[in-house]
């Protein structure tokens, strides 16, 4: 399933080369502006070759792809040879997604991969460039193959690949016991247009439970429906989870709307994890810390506002976490591109 992190702390390694800066690294003015983009790309670039933890440079070639496509190709390209299968994943779906026929003698190769979700990357690639003729192994994979990481991306690529018929398909696993592949179709089949699933997101938004909230608003958010705007609203103002509230800051921002611009500057710095709100008992409180300003970043780019470019950028030169500097590189991005405004979605396999 696409969505934030939850592993264990990284070590607090900066993604680039700006190391010790004891004032804030930006000040308003152009010449300011055009150092802080560069050091965002600069960013995302060394995250696709962070050693320590895949995750990381999944979540690097998923932000390329959304605000620098051209610019991050190469780099994007490059891991499709990464030793870990879920960022050959990353990759090859990234790809897909902007339809690089520079790339389709990568994907026939990768049709041999070793790894099962690969090689469906590989499929859905094909197919968004013209070739259907192994496309079928994506419902076949969904149905019958036994490992729930291969059906659950099987289920993320029906969703990427926009055909409303595949929607059909989805809802025959809502019964299925994964209950991660539950939330998946119903994320994919929200995306075709589904209001079934969109009901059903609507109820786990309020469930109480934070990752559920987070993920169901986020999942909601890729719709673009304004009809969810009171949603939103709500749960950036009542939710307990600052999780929940920054996931509707964000979702509020791709449609926007401004109004969660302060609670998420606010949390880009959060500080203090509540056991109580842990999402599971292994929960670290470090993580939380990640998470929160994580999504705090992302919100701050979805809203596009500049006040937020001072807090992003020392999020980026003074890093908690690469997860951290690798959101406020994104968020960076996006408020100083106007046509790169998004939800980030982090592949997994």
């Amino acid at each position: 399933m696409r969505g934030l992190s939850t592993v264990a702390l990284l070590p607090a390694v900066m993604l680039g080369a700006v190391t010790g800066c004891a004032t804030n690294p930006y000040q308003p003015g152009a010449a300011a502006t055009v150092q802080l983009k560069a050091r965002a790309m600069e960013s995302l670039k060394q995250g696709i070759r962070y050693p320590h933890v895949p995750v990381v440079r999944c979540q690097a070639i998923e932000a390329l792809r959304r605000v620098a496509p051209e610019e991050g190709l190469p780099w994007i390209r490059s891991a499709l040879l990464d030793e870990a299968a879920g960022v050959r994943f990353a990759a090859c779906t990234a790809l897909g997604e902007l339809q690089d026929a520079g790339s389709r003698t990568r994907f026939e190769k990768l049709l041999s991969d070793p790894d099962r979700s690969v090689r469906l990357a590989a499929v859905f690639a094909l197919h968004r460039l013209g070739d259907t003729r192994q496309s079928s192994q994506l419902a076949e994979a969904l149905l019958y193959e036994r490992n729930s990481g291969v059906r659950r991306n099987a289920v993320l690529l029906l969703g990427l690949l926009g055909e409303p018929g595949a929607v059909k398909l989805l809802a025959r696993v809502m019964e299925d016991a994964d209950e991660g592949l539950r939330l998946q179709a119903l994320e994919s089949m929200a995306r075709l247009g589904s209001p079934q699933a969109c009901d059903q997101l609507l109820f786990h938004a309020h469930s109480g439970l934070g990752a559920r909230e987070t993920f169901a608003i986020n999942a909601l958010a890729e719709t673009r429906d304004r009809r969810f705007l009171d949603l939103y609203q709500e749960r950036l103002h009542r939710a307990r989870h600052p999780e929940t509230r920054m996931a509707a800051a964000r979702a509020l921002g791709m449609l926007g709307d401004s109004t969660g611009l302060v609670e998420a500057r606010r949390l880009l710095t959060f500080d203090q994890p509540d056991r109580s709100a842990a999402v599971s008992k292994d929960d670290l409180p470090e993580v939380q810390i990640i998470r929160v300003r994580q999504l705090a970043a992302l919100a701050l780019g979805a809203i596009g506002r500049a006040e937020a470019l001072p807090g992003l950028a020392r999020a980026i030169h003074e890093p908690y976490d690469p997860r951290v500097e690798l959101a406020a590189a994104l968020a960076v991005l996006q408020i100083l591109r106007s046509d790169a405004r998004d939800v980030w979605r982090s592949p997994g396999s």
